[in-house]
């Protein structure tokens, strides 16, 4: 090779390496891009949604406690004992009275003036008395409207307080007023925070007495008291944001390590009677959520897009050593991968918790895995004895007694010998079977190099039947309308010296009949696994126009995998019968899975395939077919005229629910039964055994 190509080449696999590189690079750039953008927007939202809430949840839980405060206050205005005690009684009744109804109220305290607002009783300040207070709220009260508002102490505590007029009940006066506080505490803040999930935190509005400007004091908190809080919650004390206390103002901090987001909302006091402006709010509080914690997910993206983006280099690497010429072939495999993928084998656990449309698909993966497990506990059925597998009656090499006996036989009927060339192309290796139509062979295809299988027109019966040869091609064509992975696929059909044959699949396993035979009853889960293939089977030749009508476990194979495979399609018949090709009256299939209309020679449809799948599913459960009989015309008898027992009453392990479907699908009458094959499958699998 020339060193000119040689350069070339590493050439194309530079450009290949850098192009893969590139596109690898800018694809996880834009993704990294549009994913950070798209995370951190919907983070935002989602904190303002729920920090919205919280301010809220806080504002309701504030409003609970005064409706509280000002229900009890209102009931004690109506106690005209209570009134009579307050007006003329002596400071230390009035004191009792006030305990009382601090106690009552759930108070943190309370306090009574008389009509001009002279202190007569404080629970917090036995001993205070004789003071004259004021303030809009008292104000309003002793003017005849209970209110409800705002304290701030001069300890830096911050009270909820409900202010009621005690009135005389006959003349409407007032006489007195009583004032009920609740401290706002951490206690209250927590409570906010398990309601919402979000931090909170309570403040009071000072001022700073040297610079004459406004600061917080926190009274009650969910996170750490720090500087930083102190700043996110002073940023938002502007005239025009303390002129509106319904207002929630934007905020982000970083207290520590973590990004915080939180809305202000402040708290002011009613107005006095007459003025329409609000005082100057004198408390408010923060509700704050990490926006950290809402980027988590963002953050686990972004690790899994660069471990992503280093396998796309790691790979383009490898790739780029690969000549261009052969590059097409790792891309259709990965196009056949994906494929795969799609039908492909899923293994793994899945959990349901929510209802939506996410959680329907989440549903319809796990359903489907459970079909799986059930068909591995099929396999684990197969394995877990060794069963025999599909065997020629005799192949090249075997005893001398059994090659003998096919040679006597083929001597009479024309029957192929093992170790025959067939058709210039088909290597015999032995006979599967044989059976009313003709001997099915197992044979070597040596054009294409696998193992099929031959079956064989009889000549006798194309001799005895002129319409044979038409319903042997009429079969090939049906039959090769069905594929799906639960039939038994058919290749070609051909004809050598007047003897015709059909091609078709050769399936690696054992009849469902010889299973049943050597391991008797099956188990639940293994007989529902093979009845619902066995329905998805009949399902695709249904939507074809096929009944299939000999349906029996002879006709059933189970291959190691645990897949069934419907065979013998040889006496199938379209749904609408041929004039001169199929008469009335012909009954075909095996007795004891023949519907009674079948056995009758009546038409039939789909439904008595379903019949004979009843009577599958109730040997697969029983390890007996429905009716047993002495002789052909006892069974014929039974089947027409008795009710087929339970498989309850053979197995006990079987539920309820299966055994009735099972009674069901063997309903005399085809109306009663399942009325499609997909029905009958939709209802085997709505059972839990």
């Amino acid at each position: 090779m020339s060193a000119t190509s040689a350069g070339r080449r590493v050439g194309l696999t530079l450009k290949i390496f850098a192009a893969t590189a590139l596109v690898v690079v800018l694809v996880l750039a834009a993704a990294l891009v549009l994913t950070s953008v798209g995370a951190r927007r919907a983070a935002n939202e989602a904190v303002d949604s729920r920090l919205a809430n919280t301010s809220e949840v806080a504002r309701a839980f504030i409003d609970a406690e005064k409706a509280k405060l000002a229900s009890g206050a209102a009931a004690a205005a109506q106690a005209p004992t209570f009134i009579a005690a307050v007006v003329s009684g002596d400071p230390s009744t009035v004191l009792d009275q006030a305990q009382q109804y601090r106690e009552i109220l759930g108070a943190d305290y309370t306090l009574i003036t008389d009509n001009q607002a002279v202190l007569k009783a404080r629970t917090d300040r036995p001993g205070v008395a004789g003071d004259t207070l004021g303030g809009p709220i008292i104000g309003r009260a002793l003017e005849g409207t209970q209110v409800a508002g705002y304290v701030n102490q001069a300890d830096e505590r911050l009270y909820l307080v409900v202010a009621t007029p005690l009135k005389d009940l006959a003349s409407g006066v007032v006489q007195a007023m009583l004032l009920a506080a609740h401290q706002v505490t951490d206690s209250l803040a927590e409570e906010v925070k398990r309601a919402t999930g979000s931090d909170i935190v309570f403040y009071l509005i000072g001022e700073d007495d040297q610079h004459r400007t406004h600061v917080p004091h926190v009274v009650a908190s969910t996170v750490p008291r720090t500087a930083e809080l102190d700043g996110a919650i002073a940023r938002h004390f502007t005239p025009e944001a303390m002129a509106n206390d319904t207002a929630m103002g934007r905020t982000e901090a970083r207290i520590g390590s973590e990004q915080l987001v939180g809305f202000n909302r402040f708290l002011a006091n009613p107005p006095p009677e007459g003025v329409a402006e609000r005082p100057e709010p004198l408390a408010g509080y923060l509700s704050l959520r990490s926006l950290d914690a809402e980027l988590t997910g963002y953050r686990k993206l972004q690790r899994t897009l660069l471990l992503a983006a280093l396998l796309g280099l790691l790979l383009a690497l490898a790739a780029s050593g690969i000549v261009a010429r052969r590059i097409s072939r790792p891309v259709l495999a990965l196009v056949g991968a994906t494929r795969r993928v799609a039908e492909g084998d899923y293994s793994g656990e899945v959990v349901v918790t929510s209802k939506d449309e996410i959680g329907e698909l989440a549903a319809s993966f796990k359903h489907m895995m459970e079909e799986l497990r059930a068909k591995q506990q099929l396999v684990e059925f197969l394995s877990s004895r060794s069963g025999e597998v599909t065997q020629p009656i005799y192949t090249a090499g075997g005893d001398v007694a059994s090659a003998t006996l096919v040679r006597s036989v083929a001597s009479r009927t024309g029957m192929l010998e093992p170790g025959a060339m067939f058709a210039s192309r088909y290597e015999v290796k032995g006979v599967l079977g044989m059976g009313g139509m003709g001997v099915v062979y197992r044979a070597w295809d040596t054009e294409l190099g696998e193992p099929v299988a031959i079956k064989t027109l009889k000549s006798d019966t194309m001799g005895d039947d002129p319409t044979a040869l038409q319903r042997f091609k009429d079969e090939i064509r049906l039959a090769r309308k069905i594929t799906h992975r639960n039939v038994v696929r058919t290749h070609d059909i051909g004809e050598v010296d007047g003897l015709y044959f059909i091609t078709m699949e050769f399936v690696e396993g054992q009849s469902l009949k010889h299973l049943i035979q050597s391991r008797g009853s099956l188990p639940i889960n293994v007989a529902l696994t093979v009845g619902k293939q066995l329905c998805r089977a009949l399902e695709v030749a249904h939507e074809q126009g096929v009944i299939h009508r000999d349906i029996k476990p002879q006709n059933l194979i189970l291959e190691p995998s645990g897949t069934l495979k419907v065979m013998d399609f040889g006496i199938a018949r379209l749904a609408t019968r041929t004039e001169g090709v199929t008469q009335a009256g012909m009954a075909i299939g095996t007795p004891e899975y023949m519907a009674p209309e079948q056995l009758l020679g009546a038409e039939v449809d789909f439904r008595a395939d379903l019949y004979a799948a009843g009577a599958v599913l109730f040997e697969s459960l029983t390890g007996r077919p429905p009716f047993v009989a002495d002789s052909p015309i006892t069974l014929v008898a039974k089947q027409l005229e008795e009710t087929p027992p339970s498989p309850r009453s053979l197995n006990a392990e079987v539920p309820e629910s299966l055994a009735s479907l099972v009674l069901k699908t063997l309903s005399k009458d085809p109306g009663k039964r399942p009325q499609s094959a997909a029905e009958l499958h939709d209802a085997l699998d709505a059972i839990s055994p």
